[in-house]
C-alpha cells in the first residue's frame, strides 16, 4: 500500500513521485478537471451537417481560447513554455481526431460528444501500447485538447486558474501542461496530483519553473482541496495533509535548510567539475527542447550530453524536412558554443508518428521496429535527419549518437547510411564536418557484451541506464507489479557498466552515462571509481552532483566501488552506499536503516 495514515494529530501522509524539488506549506485548492459529462444519443440523418458544424465551431472556439492563453503566457515572459500550447493548437488540427469523429457522426449517426469521446478512447489505446515513458505520457496532451473541445460542446465553463489570488497549493486529479504554465506564480506555490510521472510535460515544466511538485499520489484529491493545510516535499515525493503543529514546525526548519543548501549548491555552478585530486568528470545536460538551453547554462553544464530529437517528429501531420532539422541543430550548436552537443538520432517507432507510415501493429513495441531499426528500414527519413545534423556541424561542435544498437552489423548499416548522407551533401556542394564524432548508446545487453567490437567502429559510448536496467533485469519499469525490481544497484548492472567502461578505455574512446542514474548524487562516487568521462543529466541536478565531485577524490571513489562490487544484492549495496555517503556528506544524505 503506497499511502498510509499516521495518527490524527500527525496528519495524512501520502507518498508519490517527487518531480520538482523543494518544500512548501500552504492551503490546498482543488482544481476541478473531471471529465466532462454528456448524454450520448443517436441523431437523425438530417442532423449530421449541424453536428459537424457544431464540432467545427467548438474546435474554432477552443483554438481561440488556447491562443488567448498563449498570448497571456508570452506577456508574462514565459516564452520558453509556450511550445506546449503550440502542441495543443496543432493537435486541434489533427487529421485522425477530426476525420474519425466526423466519420462516426456520419456513419454511426451519433452526437458529436459521443463520437469525439470514442475517438479519444481509440487514440488513448494506441498511446497505451507505447513503451517509452515520455511518449506514452503525450496521451495527456490529446486528452487535454479533447476535454477542452467537449467543454465547449456542452457549454461547461472552465475555471481560470490564473484568477486564483491566495497563496495556494493546487491539488488536482491531473494537471495538464497548459494548466501548469497558466499558474499565477505569485500565488501558486506548489501542486500535487493523483496522476503523472517523472517524464510528463507537467513535470518538465514544473522543474523548469522551479515549483515544488509531487505527482502520482493516486488519491490526494480525496483528502485535500478544500483549503486544508498541506505540506509538499517535492524532494522526497511526500505530501502531508492537515499536519500537526510539530510537523509544520519541523518542515519549516527543513524548508529553511533546503533553501540554504540550494543557495550553497548554486555556488558550484560556475566551478570546475573535478575532484580534489584533479580528476575531471564532465557534467552535461539532457534536453528535449532547445528552450531549455538557458537553464543548462545557469546550472553550469559543460554542454549537451543528450539532445532527444523525438519532439521534432511528434504532433505534426508531416515529417520534419532536412531544412527543419538543419535549423534546429544549427541553433543548438550556436547557443551551446563553445561546448559540444550530442544529437541522438530518432528513437521512435512508426507507431508514434501522427503522420501516416504504413507499418504493421506490434505486440511489443519496446522490442520491435524502433530507433535505429526503424531508421535503417526507413532510410529517407533517417537521411533527412543525418543531412540536417551534418550541415549544422559547421556552426559548432556536434556529435552524432545512434540509439538501441544491438550489434556491429546494425551499426555498420547505420554508418553506411551516414556515408550516403555525406556523399549527397558533397554532391550538392554543401559543407559539413567530415570528422564529426560518432557514438552509440549501450542500452541493450548484446551491445554491452560486444562492446569491444563496437568500440572499433565509433568515437564514444553513451550508456543509457534506463533501458539497460530494464532489458538486463527483464522488467517493465512502468508496470506497477514488477517496478520494485527496477534496481540500478543490482550487481549485474554495476558489473555491466564496469565492463563497458573498461572496454571503452582499453580502446581509447570516451564513455559516459546519460540515464537517470547520472542525476542521482548517491551514485557519483561509484561513477568516479569507474573512471567515467562524462555524466549527462537534467540540468537542475548538476550543482548537487558537482558538490559531491569537488568534495571527493578519485581514490575514495575507487575504494567505494571495490567494496560495492563485493556485495550480493541491490539492497545490500544501497544500504552500504547510503551509509558511506551519509558519513561523507551528512547534510545531503540520509542513511538507510533496515
Amino acid at each position: 500500500m503506497r499511502n498510509s495514515a499516521l495518527p490524527v494529530d500527525e496528519g495524512m501522509v501520502l507518498q508519490g513521485i517527487g518531480v520538482s524539488p523543494g518544500i512548501v506549506i500552504g492551503k490546498a485548492v482543488l482544481l476541478d478537471r473531471q471529465r466532462t459529462r454528456f448524454v450520448p444519443h443517436k441523431i437523425a440523418a438530417r442532423q449530421v451537417n449541424s453536428e459537424i458544424t457544431r464540432f467545427s465551431e467548438s474546435i474554432k472556439k477552443s483554438k481561440k481560447e488556447l491562443q488567448e492563453i498563449k498570448d497571456r503566457i508570452l506577456e508574462k515572459g514565459f516564452t520558453q513554455h509556450s511550445y506546449i500550447l503550440d502542441v495543443h493548437l496543432r493537435l486541434m488540427e489533427d487529421r485522425m481526431l477530426r476525420d474519425e469523429t466526423i466519420r462516426m457522426i456520419e456513419e454511426d449517426l451519433v452526437n458529436t460528444e459521443w463520437a469525439l469521446d470514442v475517438t479519444l478512447d481509440k487514440i488513448s489505446a494506441a498511446f497505451d501500447s507505447i513503451e517509452d515513458d515520455y511518449l506514452r505520457e503525450r496521451k495527456e496532451d490529446i486528452k487535454y485538447v479533447v476535454e477542452r473541445i467537449l467543454r465547449n460542446l456542452t457549454g461547461r465553463e472552465l475555471r481560470r486558474i490564473e484568477d486564483l489570488e491566495d497563496d495556494i497549493i493546487v491539488v488536482a486529479h491531473d494537471l495538464s501542461p497548459a494548466d501548469t504554465i497558466q499558474l499565477n506564480l505569485k500565488r501558486v506555490v506548489g501542486f500535487a496530483t493523483d496522476m503523472g510521472g517523472r517524464t510528463s510535460h507537467t513535470a518538465i515544466v514544473a522543474r523548469s519553473l522551479e515549483i515544488p511538485a509531487v505527482v502520482g499520489l493516486e488519491d490526494v484529491t480525496a483528502y485535500a482541496g478544500g483549503m486544508e493545510t498541506i505540506i509538499i516535499d517535492g524532494t522526497e515525493g511526500v505530501v502531508i495533509v492537515e499536519p500537526s503543529r510539530a510537523t509544520i514546525k519541523a518542515y519549516h526548519l527543513k524548508q529553511q535548510h533546503y533553501r540554504y543548501l540550494e543557495r550553497e549548491l548554486l555556488k558550484y555552478s560556475t566551478l570546475k567539475a573535478e575532484t580534489q585530486d584533479g580528476y575531471h568528470l564532465a557534467l552535461k545536460a539532457n534536453i528535449e527542447i532547445l528552450d531549455e538551453i538557458p537553464h543548462v547554462r545557469q546550472y553550469g553544464a559543460e554542454g549537451i550530453g543528450l539532445y532527444r530529437t523525438e519532439y521534432l517528429y511528434l504532433n505534426r501531420r508531416t515529417l520534419p524536412t532536412e531544412e527543419e532539422h538543419f535549423q534546429a541543430y544549427k541553433k543548438l550548436a550556436q547557443e551551446i558554443a563553445p561546448y559540444s552537443a550530442t544529437v541522438r538520432t530518432l528513437d521512435l517507432g512508426g507507431d508514434k508518428f501522427v503522420s501516416h507510415i504504413d507499418l504493421a501493429e506490434e505486440m511489443n513495441p519496446a522490442m520491435g521496429l524502433r530507433a535505429i531499426r526503424f531508421c535503417i528500414r526507413e532510410k529517407e527519413i533517417f537521411k533527412a535527419q543525418l543531412r540536417g545534423i551534418l550541415r549544422a556541424s559547421t556552426y559548432g561542435n556536434l556529435t552524432i549518437l545512434f540509439p538501441m544498437i544491438s550489434g556491429v552489423e546494425e551499426l555498420l548499416q547505420a554508418k553506411a547510411i551516414l556515408e550516403e548522407a555525406e556523399e549527397e551533401l558533397m554532391a550538392r556542394g554543401i559543407p559539413f564536418d567530415p570528422e564529426i564524432p560518432l557514438g552509440v548508446m549501450i542500452e541493450i545487453p548484446s551491445a554491452a557484451l560486444t562492446a569491444d567490437i563496437l568500440a572499433r567502429e565509433v568515437d564514444f559510448f553513451s550508456i543509457g541506464t534506463n533501458d539497460l536496467i530494464q532489458y538486463s533485469l527483464a522488467i517493465d519499469r512502468v508496470n506497477e507489479h514488477v517496478s520494485y525490481l527496477y534496481e540500478p544497484l543490482h550487481p549485474a548492472i554495476l558489473r555491466t557498466i564496469k565492463q563497458v567502461v573498461d572496454i571503452a578505455h582499453d580502446a581509447e574512446i570516451e564513455v559516459g552515462i546519460c540515464g537517470e542514474m547520472a542525476a542521482d548524487p548517491l551514485y557519483t562516487l561509484i561513477f568516479l571509481g569507474l573512471g567515467l568521462d562524462e555524466l549527462s543529466m537534467n540540468a537542475i541536478a548538476i550543482p548537487r552532483v558537482k558538490k559531491v565531485l569537488r568534495c571527493s577524490t578519485r581514490g575514495e571513489g575507487e575504494r567505494l566501488l571495490k567494496e560495492t562490487l563485493q556485495l550480493s544484492t541491490a539492497k545490500e549495496t544501497e544500504l552500504f552506499i547510503r551509509g558511506e555517503m551519509a558519513e561523507l556528506f551528512p547534510e545531503d544524505f540520509i542513511q538507510c536503516v533496515e
